[in-house]
């Protein structure tokens, strides 16, 4: 009997070509579209190697990982929460606490704090500094070493493969004795290979050194390693009021905060440059909204095909259950085609997922490598879903199929042919929601790339052109090494103020990279809020060229480095209400002085944050540090001579090191990633959701047409024009976009004014927007549909009345 429903489904395809074309391609673009997305979400939450049955989740790969909390504390109830070093602010000893197992202090570096020596040969990167116990509660992999003994060696350095070429070429790296420079200079030996941390993990590093001696000195935070019957909301009770004692958080909160809700829901915390990344929810559920309308759209088309299959076939159903066959058999028959259908497409697909992946790759910015295993078992999971989803109505349907009906040819009625137009006007309805969120995620993302933040941003380099020099054993040798810092330091800023490349440069923070630190009004009884930070020099207003509003700029030799003026920006003086800034003094908790500090300046406000968000009270301090990164600002024509020359400066001044910069306008660029990565998502999957609209619009025009043969053939010996057919033909599509252009407008209109409610600064929803969604939607089934049209209505008259 299956060689029977095997060779019926054959000649079936056979002599329905088209259909059996439709059914696949959209099942394969379909499929394809909805792998690729689900994969791209999956290393979006995973940030792992694929696997279909693991639990969705970040640092997963840790065995304890629902067990780790870090201790977080907040300095008032408008201050971020930050990480904190409880055990050494708090004295927080864990053994005070019987649910609470282990504990251990991460400190982040980031690339250029701590450099490696070896030889003539100089590296760094982003690397951590830990206590004895980090293995004991994070499961990193070791190649080389012992996890639970290495770290209890002072001067045992663990780095990575990656790292270890870039200091050691080829050369084996375990027992090299290398230098280590950061607040002083130490020897270490090369202890432990690390493996690179895999790509799920939120604590990212290419070395791992010991805390001893506390010679590293950075606010790091601690993590500890609970029991099972750990309750949360207790331990919280419990520690909230421990670092009160500390003068610098009085009246501060203590809590902790789960590892596995840091990725999604840490975005509002200041780790301390622990984490390296932060998901968006926001992202991810719009990525997920794309897969549900693409399953939808093809969903409804595959029904739709099958449903016209059965109907180009039913009289053969008929002749079959005349032969015997009963309503299982038909059904059975169905399902081999179907099944066939899924076999031939599962294949297609899983070749073509490979051979688009690196195109893919390219549009998302990410490395999806899955196993060829994974892909075809995703792919088959996605048909097999979408296949039996598809299938619930036409499978109804071909079971109340009566042999009278189907013999007359006469299997729908006028209500039943009515699900073709729903399923039609449904399809449209939601592609042109897709291509109207795609037009204005375009608009909003060009809006942001190109607005003006309030500060030049072109041709400018930020650079590390300067170390201050480790402190060494005698006052003499610091001494000497003092000196050489401060003539190494006026010899760089005389070189690049003499240099004919360089416009102007100044030192600083990069303006979209803000410290933060809590502040208050002195004579005000709002509480200490986290508020952003610059570090600058007098330089840095006519580099970005900033405007002063009010007061004055910081002046070398008439204001203090690091002393106790500040300046802040409009945004600041509106927030704590400042009439008059020369009245007025601001507190720091991090950094209290008696007297506050002195306002001097106001300057206009610039958008040094995503544009998601208005400019906020920023308050600017005046550092000029030889360790204090530079931005330097080219002439016109001159960019990539006065980087040549600033790098043969920085070789001279520091030999054997790797000379490294950004573009600020690269780094600005890079604050709308994910936008940038959305609106290509968006772009490609909206034509390929009209591609498989189209695809099922042309079945349907063919079924039609081919329906319609004879009364073509007799309109025209009765006179009738080829645009005239053609019209005839054209006007039920033509009705169902209207429809569904009726019907998608405030859908999508709701949906995008609310997504745009996510931005300060945002397009405009205009009225053209829509009419150029509805034009393009029309200009698609018009293509799609007038080519069928126009072939039967050019078709001879006398063929088309001899059709059978």
């Amino acid at each position: 009997m299956a060689n029977h429903y095997f060779k019926y489904a054959i000649r079936n395809f056979k002599s329905n070509k088209w259909i059996l074309f439709g059914s696949i391609s959209t099942v394969f673009l379909s499929t394809l579209c909805i792998s690729l997305l689900f994969t791209f979400v999956y290393e979006e939450l995973s940030k792992d190697s694929f696997h279909v049955n693991d639990v969705l989740s970040i640092d997963n790969f840790h065995k304890r990982e629902k067990d780790i909390y870090l201790l977080v504390n907040q300095a008032s109830p408008e201050s971020r929460p930050r990480v904190i070093e409880a055990k050494i602010y708090f004295d927080f000893n864990y053994k005070d606490y019987p649910d609470v197992k282990n504990i251990t202090t991460i400190k982040k570096y980031k690339d250029g704090e701590i450099r490696f020596k070896y030889g003539g040969s100089s590296a760094s990167s982003d690397g951590i500094v830990v206590d004895s116990t980090f293995f004991e509660i994070f499961d990193f992999k070791l190649k080389v070493g012992d996890p639970h003994t290495i770290l209890h060696d002072p001067f045992a350095a663990i780095i990575t493969e990656n790292f270890a070429q870039k200091l050691f070429g080829n050369e084996n790296p375990i027992g090299k004795v290398v230098k280590i420079i950061g607040r002083k200079e130490m020897t270490y030996t090369i202890s432990g290979i690390a493996e690179s941390p895999p790509s799920n993990s939120s604590i990212r590093f290419d070395f791992i050194l010991p805390d001893h001696a506390h010679d590293y000195n950075r606010m790091g935070g601690d993590f500890i390693l609970v029991s099972n019957n750990f309750n949360k909301s207790d331990f919280s009770n419990k520690i909230k009021d421990i670092g009160n004692k500390h003068f610098q958080f009085k009246n501060s909160k203590t809590d902790v905060l789960a590892l596995k809700d840091v990725y999604l829901n840490g975005g509002n915390l200041n780790s301390n440059g622990i984490f390296s990344s932060f998901g968006d929810k926001k992202s991810n559920n719009v990525l997920f909204a794309i897969i549900g309308i693409i399953f939808l759209i093809t969903m409804l088309n595959f029904s739709n095909l099958q449903i016209i299959n059965i109907n180009s076939s039913i009289k053969n159903i008929g002749i079959f259950k005349i032969s015997g066959a009963d309503d299982k058999h038909v059904l059975h028959q169905k399902a081999t085609e179907i099944f066939l259908i899924v076999l031939l497409s599962v294949f297609i697909i899983t070749i073509a997922f490979i051979v688009v992946l690196p195109f893919f790759n390219s549009i998302t910015a990410v490395e999806l490598s899955p196993e060829i295993w994974q892909i075809f078992l995703l792919n088959l999971t996605i048909l097999v879903l979408l296949v039996a989803s598809a299938m619930v109505y036409p499978a109804i349907l071909c079971s109340r199929i009566s042999i009278i009906d189907s013999l007359k040819n006469q299997i729908f009625s006028k209500s039943k042919l009515s699900w073709r137009k729903v399923v039609v006007i449904s399809q449209f309805a939601l592609s042109l929601g897709l291509l109207v969120s795609s037009i204005v995620i375009v608009r909003q993302l060009n809006l942001m790339l190109k607005k003006d933040l309030g500060f030049t941003s072109e041709n400018i380099i930020r650079t590390q052109l300067s170390h201050e020099p480790p402190s060494g054993d005698s006052k003499e040798n610091n001494l000497k090494a003092f000196e050489k810092m401060q003539n190494d330091f006026q010899y760089l800023k005389n070189e690049l103020t003499l240099s004919s490349s360089i416009e102007s440069f100044s030192q600083g923070l990069s303006p979209i990279e803000p410290t933060e630190m809590p502040r208050k009004l002195k004579s005000a009884d709002k509480d200490f809020k986290t508020e952003n930070t610059l570090t600058v020099s007098p330089d840095y207003l006519q580099l970005l060229n900033l405007k002063l509003v009010d007061g004055r700029f910081f002046e070398r030799g008439k204001d203090e480095v690091q002393g106790t003026k500040v300046v802040i920006n409009e945004a600041a003086k509106k927030y704590w209400g400042i009439s008059d800034i020369s009245k007025t003094r601001l507190l720091n908790k991090t950094w209290p002085r008696e007297n506050g500090y002195e306002i001097i300046g106001v300057v206009k406000d610039f958008n040094y944050e995503h544009l998601s968000v208005k400019p906020q009270p920023l308050v600017i301090l005046y550092f000029e540090k030889v360790r204090d990164p530079y931005l330097i600002k080219f002439k016109n024509g001159a960019t990539q001579t006065g980087i040549q020359f600033v790098q043969q400066l920085f070789n001279k001044l520091n030999p054997g090191e790797t000379f490294k910069y950004n573009f600020l306008s690269d780094d600005i660029d890079a604050l709308y990633k994910k936008e940038k990565r959305l609106s290509k998502i968006y772009i490609l999957f909206t034509l390929i959701a009209y591609a498989i609209s189209a695809i099922g619009l042309f079945a349907i025009a063919l079924y039609d047409t081919r329906k319609r043969t004879k009364e073509i053939g007799v309109r025209k010996v009765n006179g009738a024009k080829v645009f005239e057919v053609m019209a005839l033909l054209n006007k039920d599509f033509l009705k169902w976009v209207v429809i569904a252009f009726v019907l998608a407008c405030p859908v999508s209109w709701y949906a995008m004014h609310h997504w745009l409610e996510n931005f300060a600064y945002k397009t405009t929803l205009s009225w053209w927007i829509f009419a150029v969604a509805g034009l393009l939607a029309l200009g698609i089934v018009l293509l799609t549909v007038s080519w069928q049209s126009w072939k039967a209505a050019t078709r001879n008259p006398v063929e088309a009345l001899r059709y059978e």
